[in-house]
């Protein structure tokens, strides 16, 4: 199987962009080829392609000799320019529009046996003639396959992708394989499970859009989108058990300026790069001339997600793209080293469904609350990663479980789990939302009285040991706790005077408390980490953990990132908002009066004591071992 552990991925998702998704009909050597060229100029190793299906199988035994001899002359391309591609199998969907092969008859692709006898058929063909073709970095089974069917059931998708891809493996041991799924994994129970997808899977896939998702309700330069594409890069892997490779992000300029957008590529690019991701691929290389055709006329934003203009110009999010690329070639990739990550976030064990749960129970609720647990992670400066619920909690010093609902979040066994964790030194967080659970009260310190939805539309806490007071639009489904201090230590009351935040020693470890789901409250406010401060409730979890790190910034936007990187230090910061940052880096040795470290990104020096980040900004450096 080929590696990517010497070469992050950096690419685009491609059609011509005179041509669009008529590509293969239109077959144009030249244009292709100068394309191809503008991207590789770029700093981009490889074009994603997606292989229409109409176009390469028109009738179930028949594989086009002609679309394959137009797939031989672009194979022809690479080589002359030097670009490998990542080819896209069984695609029905692209750009909010369907088209189906006329031979399917409503036949269920997953699990129909004619169909899939002829999926087979084609992926058997290209596995065997292009073996051995460098040029091919990985086969993706689809794009976003339940946009286009819908598996009926998940071991109907679990089949598929299963079959498919053992059935290449069969005959290409060069090349890995992957499926493009995309959010809506995330966000919805469309039976395309990471966790299944991995038994078929060398690596997983995932297409990540702030602009589509309610869960983002800022602007895409802004915390909480800038976070959403690592955050399900992070997600993805940590419910699969394999490396990621996020395949589409981007956004549209006919939704934003091309400054924005540009910026957005910028901390994105730098934030996967942090976050474990193998690498990433914008959508898409090109704006389109073609707006009148399909999809394009009925989604006629489509036509502006590309990196470069109709007339080849280059813009802004081609030019972070660039400067990126440019960057990675200055380092050696295969040389970083990611510390290990000393907390984690728990994912709920039921994460699509769970019986006998309320209506809010989703998988959009899962993931509201670990998005934005994950947000305020970060913005304590935690190095933070998500792990599942019957997952190893021995390797970590911190633990955290956002909003907690009363069943599908744990099972008993779980909790036992996490109870042990805490009695053997462990810190735990933990906010309501209905949790229920034996042992519960003893581990925080307090005797559960009830329940209840606030009464009013707003919730207010007061901490004046950590110099807070904290607002919150109350939700109208969701439950928060009226609890009395036994052992527990009462720092936050709410404007009813009841227990808000509650710390309780329980056995050598510590256990915090918050009676109210807040993860769940702040995914629902716009705009709201530009003044939020519910951050400094988990870094004071943190530091009761007893979680250092070398070097640190005071500012809840930055995000800093340490790898190993041979006998040094490569420290990343990336401003996550679209504010100037002017800050002090911290770091764990004496360090002289106006040191100066230069920016590996700009070149520039930058001064420890007086450190000004520009909104959107990412600085590097480079630090002596030990540091």
């Amino acid at each position: 199987m080929a590696k990517f552990a010497d070469e992050f991925i950096i690419g685009a998702n491609y059609w011509p962009r005179n041509h669009g998704i008529e590509m293969w009909k239109e077959w144009n050597y030249d244009e292709i080829k100068s394309e191809f060229i503008e991207a590789k100029s770029l700093g981009i190793n490889v074009m994603r392609i997606n292989l229409f299906w109409e176009d390469f199988q028109p009738k179930p035994d028949v594989i086009s000799e002609e679309a394959v001899k137009k797939f031989d002359e672009l194979i022809k391309i690479c080589h002359e320019v030097d670009m490998k591609i990542a080819p896209t199998f069984f695609v029905g969907h692209m750009s909010g529009e369907n088209w189906d092969v006329p031979w399917r008859e409503g036949r269920n692709i997953y699990s129909d046996s004619f169909m899939l006898r002829y999926q087979i058929k084609l992926v058997r063909f290209f596995a065997e003639r292009y073996k051995d073709e460098s040029a091919i970095l990985f086969w993706d089974l689809s794009n976003e396959p339940d946009n286009y069917v819908k598996a009926e059931s998940r071991h109907d998708a679990w089949l598929w992708n299963y079959v498919l891809s053992n059935e290449i493996k069969k005959y290409d041991k060069n090349h890995p394989v992957t499926l493009g799924i995309h959010q809506a994994s995330l966000l919805t129970d469309n039976n395309f499970y990471p966790e299944d997808l991995q038994e078929g899977n060398d690596f997983l896939c995932m297409h990540a859009y702030p602009i589509y998702t309610d869960t983002c309700i800022d602007p895409v330069n802004s915390i909480r989108s800038t976070y959403m594409a690592p955050f399900a890069s992070k997600l993805t892997q940590a419910m699969g058990g394999k490396e990621v490779l996020l395949e589409e992000f981007g956004a549209t300029t006919l939704m934003m300026s091309e400054d924005i957008e540009g910026n957005y590529y910028k901390v994105v690019l730098y934030s996967l790069l942090a976050n474990e991701s193998i690498g990433a691929i914008a959508w898409c290389f090109g704006d389109f001339s073609v707006g009148e055709r399909l999809p394009y006329n009925s989604t006629p934003f489509e036509t502006q997600f590309g990196i470069t203009a109709v007339d080849g110009r280059v813009k802004k999010a081609g030019l972070e793209i660039k400067a990126f690329s440019e960057f990675m070639n200055k380092i050696e990739y295969k040389d970083l080293k990611h510390k290990k990550c000393d907390a984690a976030i728990i994912i709920p064990d039921k994460y699509y469904s769970a019986l006998f749960v309320g209506n809010d129970y989703t998988p959009e609720r899962n993931f509201r609350i670990l998005l934005n647990s994950f947000i305020l992670a970060k913005e304590a400066g935690i190095d933070v990663e998500l792990v599942r619920a019957d997952g190893d909690f021995s390797k970590y010093k911190m633990l955290i479980l956002p909003s907690a609902y009363r069943k599908g979040h744990l099972n008993y066994d779980q909790w036992v789990k996490i109870m042990d964790f805490v009695k053997n030194g462990g810190t735990l967080y933990v906010s309501y939302d209905g949790i229920s659970v034996e042992g519960f009260d003893e581990v925080f310190g307090v005797k559960t009285q009830y329940s209840m939805v606030p009464k009013n539309e707003t919730v207010s806490m007061h901490c004046e040991e950590l110099g807070i007071d904290l607002n919150y639009k109350a939700l109208k489904f969701n439950k928060r706790l009226i609890a009395k201090p036994t052992t527990g230590r009462v720092i936050a009351n709410d404007d009813e005077n009841n227990p808000a935040i509650v710390i309780n020693k329980y056995g050598k470890g510590n256990a915090i408390l918050v009676t109210y789901p807040i993860e769940l409250y702040l995914s629902y406010m716009p705009d709201v980490y530009k003044t939020d401060r519910s951050y400094l409730i988990y870094k004071y979890a943190k530091e009761l953990s007893g979680i250092e790190y070398n070097v640190k910034v005071e500012s809840p936007y930055i995000e800093v990132k340490e790898f190993d990187y041979g006998r040094k230090t490569l420290v990343f910061f990336i401003n996550h908002e679209d504010i100037d940052i002017h800050t002090k880096i911290r770091i764990s040795r004496k360090t002289k009066n106006n040191e100066k470290i230069q920016d590996l990104i700009s070149g520039r020096q930058i001064n420890l004591e007086n450190f000004t980040i520009e909104a959107n900004g990412v600085v590097a450096i480079l630090l002596e071992k030990g540091v």
